[in-house]
């Protein structure tokens, strides 16, 4: 959920916003930049929270087993995965953001918008090792995919525990009453 939170508000508020101000979006719209912030806000707004929806619905699937801080390894394939996935997509965000840099600035800046500049610009070194690097945080996103499904498919399987319900004291159980009467003085 705080993944939610912080990429769903990069993402899709700073990003978006950032992206769509028509003096940047004269510059950046169809180029790498635009990629970044629809990487970055699809994984926000609508990857985490989707994780987070599975996740309840196995362990309710599961017959409301524990699924908390003490799983067998500690919930190490969660962690990492959450992780990996993190660390994945900021990666691409900020490459494929380099790499827009790059091409906003020679294709449309300098350029002009003409084909020559656009050839000039998939070729410029920059360009070249921003989508490198997009391709290596690629594999570090697919590899938390990975985890993240063994994960699903294996957490709370052998669990006999079930989920305990924390009450708090101002919150009325089953046999109380909803309002106290008052005492008679």
């Amino acid at each position: 959920m705080i993944a939610h939170a912080f990429g769903n508000f990069f993402g899709a508020g700073v990003w978006g916003f950032m992206h769509t101000l028509p003096q940047i979006n004269l510059y950046t719209h169809g180029t790498q930049w635009t990629a970044s912030h629809g990487h970055f806000a699809f994984f926000g707004a609508y990857a985490t929270i989707n994780i987070a929806m599975i996740y309840i619905a196995i362990q309710k699937w599961r017959g409301d087993v524990w699924m908390s801080d003490q799983l067998p390894g500690g919930g190490w394939k969660w962690k990492w995965s959450l992780g990996l996935l993190n660390a994945g997509v900021l990666g691409m965000t900020i490459a494929l953001l380099i790499a827009g840099y790059e091409q906003s600035f020679i294709e449309r800046a300098v350029g002009g918008s003409t084909w020559s500049a656009y050839f000039e610009a998939q070729t410029h070194p920059w360009f070249i090792q921003a989508m490198y690097w997009r391709m290596i945080f690629g594999w570090v996103t697919a590899a938390g995919i990975v985890l993240l499904f063994w994960d699903m498919l294996t957490i709370g399987r052998k669990e006999v525990r079930a989920i305990k319900v924390v009450r708090s004291s101002i919150e009325p159980t089953d046999d109380e009453p909803l309002s106290q009467p008052a005492a008679a003085t």
